[in-house]
């Protein structure tokens, strides 16, 4: 599996790096910490939180292709018990400008990458029922944003190929170093 992600970072990056960067637009964007809120699809767990950082290389005005790591915890509590979920991934993103001469830029993005998550079920003591499991796949990650100058807004669903692994939709914010217009 590394291998394979290997390779399609190194097919994408070395055209990149042979070709110029953006002409208006620092060639180097990176959301230091990138906050979201996220909603798992699948029953009795509600919501959580992820956290994650992305560092991204304007191809051109119009395209940037980079690298995303975020982590995201979820989970829900009732009286008789408690779910909670974890999921981690890596991914090679990239993303379109529509709006290429401005600060404000709406973007759509793709991503590929690699999934890892945990879940677990806890129930009271009579219930007896204590379940837990993890596993991990491969998986896309559609998205779209906007872009106000250094900060980034999107929401993002990551879609692992597998079930072992938790599908959720996450709305980020993220303050972003770099980048901009010259």
């Amino acid at each position: 599996m590394y291998k394979i992600l290997t390779f399609c970072f190194l097919a994408i990056l070395l055209p990149v790096l042979g070709k110029s960067q953006a002409t208006n637009y620092k060639a180097l964007e990176w959301d230091i910490l990138r906050v979201g809120f996220v909603i798992p699809s699948g029953e009795g767990v509600k919501t959580g939180f992820a956290l994650g950082s992305e560092l991204r290389y304007n191809v051109t005005n119009a395209i940037s292709a980079g690298l995303r790591a975020e982590f995201a915890l979820f989970g829900s509590a009732s009286e008789t018990g408690a779910k909670l979920g974890a999921a981690g991934s890596y991914a090679l993103m990239g993303d379109y400008y529509f709006n290429q001469e401005s600060t404000k830029r709406l973007f759509a993005g793709l991503g590929l990458g690699l999934f890892n998550g945990a879940s677990a079920t806890i129930t009271d003591p009579d219930g007896n029922d204590v379940t837990a499991d993890a596993g991990s796949s491969v998986g896309v990650i559609p998205r779209v944003g906007f872009e106000l100058g250094h900060l980034r807004i999107s929401a993002e669903y990551n879609l692992p190929f597998k079930d072992t692994v938790s599908k959720y939709l996450g709305i980020h914010l993220a303050a972003t170093i770099g980048g901009g217009a010259d």
